[in-house]
């Protein structure tokens, strides 16, 4: 179940933007409230990646479907439920794009897309925009 998306044109390359979501450490540059970031091993499918909230708890989720230069997924595991945190790099007719998805699957996926609708649709904004910016510099 879909909970939200995002997509922005950017004026960079696929190489560009993928370098920086492949600089895990530096994701607090466009991950709002993260203290630090942190990967286990190299960026490829269920590599863990650690993550500090400045409010929250430490939590470690896996990447998933790694495509180098196109897409990757952060994985976390809620009660009952899987939600996958999608990015992705599309070209379409010479227009690049960042796409940004929020999917929830599992028996409480209702319960927990009610709860966090309203902060993944800004924070899936404010992400794109912050990445476009970097990619563009």
């Amino acid at each position: 179940m879909l909970i939200n998306e995002f997509s922005m044109e950017c004026n960079a390359s696929e190489a560009k933007i993928w370098q920086i979501f492949t600089d895990v450490e530096n994701w607090k540059e466009w991950i709002d409230g993260i203290e630090y970031s942190t990967i286990d091993g190299n960026f490829e499918d269920d590599a863990l990646v650690t993550i500090k909230n400045l409010k929250k708890p430490i939590v470690s989720m896996p990447l998933k479907d790694v495509v180098v230069n196109k897409s990757f997924i952060l994985q976390a595991k809620m009660p009952l439920s899987t939600v996958d945190y999608i990015h992705e790099i599309v070209k379409d007719n010479d227009v690049l794009k960042i796409r940004f998805a929020v999917e929830i699957s599992g028996t409480l996926a209702f319960f927990f897309k009610a709860i966090f609708k309203k902060s993944v649709t800004k924070n899936l904004i404010e992400s794109a925009k912050r990445v476009v910016e970097l990619a563009e510099k």
